[in-house]
């Protein structure tokens, strides 16, 4: 008899169809999972590593530079005032209404140039002259005082300060009266060289009056010491050296 029913016999031979069993899926083995972490482990210590050479590298060129802007602009102020020593205004000079008769810092009244001098026992190198830097009619002198990494005193470590007067009535003043003020800050070295008239150089000539230009050497350095790469911190310099010629002096 026939009927809609298969044969047992083909029953057997007939393929069953797939069935969908979420029990029968296969999930991860625990060693397939410990080789997964490993596997990111390695890839994540990768990006890190890169990711901290590149901050670090970042810092330090920030440092850097941030140092060397600084160290350039103050050297300019410095050679540009610095080029103008000996410029004394025609009511200070003789024959005029308000004659210089003392010196400002040290030397003679008449002085362009008052000091340049290394001071090995207080650590310090001094520069100090005179000129009518804003060309009001009235001499100013300046005075830069660099005080050595090895200065007695921790805070002035250093550093370049700046201290102006002005003649003004037959008395030198602070108009100001500020006083001494920081003008630069880390600064590893500065070194003044002083060109002489009959071509030589020194580093604290004995007479003033010969003297020509100035060569300043000045070792900038990094704020903060920094690791751009293994083997510790340092601090990163950057050295500037500007040839001054004083257009002032030696023209009589």
């Amino acid at each position: 008899m026939k009927s809609g029913i298969l044969h047992r016999s083909q029953q057997k031979n007939h393929p069953e169809a797939p069935r969908s069993c979420l029990g029968c899926r296969r999930g991860f083995t625990l060693v397939e999972l410990i080789v997964v972490i490993a596997m990111f482990s390695i890839v994540m210590a990768a990006i890190y590593s890169v990711f901290v050479r590149s901050n670090r590298v970042y810092i330090s060129q920030e440092e850097v530079v941030a140092a060397q802007q600084e160290a350039r602009s103050a050297l300019e102020i410095l050679g540009r005032e610095i080029r103008m020593a000996g410029l004394i205004a025609a009511n200070n000079q003789p024959g005029g209404l308000d004659l210089i008769t003392t010196a400002a810092w040290a030397a003679n009244p008449d002085s362009a140039i008052e000091i340049a001098t290394v001071d090995a026992a207080n650590k310090t190198t001094t520069l100090a002259f005179k000129s009518d830097l804003d060309d009001d009619g009235n001499t100013d002198a300046v005075r830069y005082v660099y005080y050595h990494s090895d200065h007695a005193t921790a805070s002035r470590q250093n550093t370049l300060y700046r201290t102006a007067l002005t003649w003004s009535g037959g008395a030198w003043a602070d108009p100001s009266v500020v006083g001494e003020q920081l003008f630069l800050e880390n600064i590893q070295s500065l070194t003044l060289s002083y060109q002489m008239a009959d071509g030589t150089s020194s580093t604290a000539p004995a007479n003033l009056e010969n003297i020509r230009g100035v060569v300043i050497n000045l070792v900038a350095q990094a704020a903060h010491a920094v690791e751009p790469y293994e083997g510790g911190k340092f601090v990163r310099t950057r050295q500037l050296i500007s040839n001054i010629q004083i257009r002032n002096l030696g023209l009589s």
